[in-house]
């Protein structure tokens, strides 16, 4: 991904050109920025065991989503996700993402 300086007729674009092109343009953090298009999976190759991590994926989502739309439980998640900015090296940015993590290794570990 690299970063660009677009000139005033191309400013405010986003997407692909033209179908054939293989980049595209967008503003992610207020900047400019060209990258390869992502190709995506033919979905007749995903495997179970991909399946099986989407699922879990899908319903850590949801979960969060309810646990947060709670004040309460907010407010618990609050102070976890505070204690792991202090503890880690590498922490969450997000609350909501915090708790995705955390519940689907909660629910991997339960598969297992």
């Amino acid at each position: 991904m690299a970063k660009a300086s677009l000139e005033v007729p191309f400013m405010g674009i986003s997407g692909r050109i033209d179908h054939d092109s293989e980049t595209y343009y967008c503003t992610r953090l207020g900047e400019n920025v060209v990258s390869h298009y992502p190709k995506h999976k033919d979905p007749k190759k995903i495997t179970a065991r991909q399946k099986a991590r989407y699922s879990v994926f899908r319903q850590a989502v949801a979960e969060a989503d309810r646990l947060l739309n709670d004040p309460q439980t907010a407010a618990g998640w609050q102070t976890k996700f505070n204690e792991q900015k202090q503890t880690s090296k590498k922490p969450y940015r997000l609350l909501r993402n915090y708790v995705i993590a955390t519940i689907t290794k909660q629910n991997e570990e339960n598969q297992q």
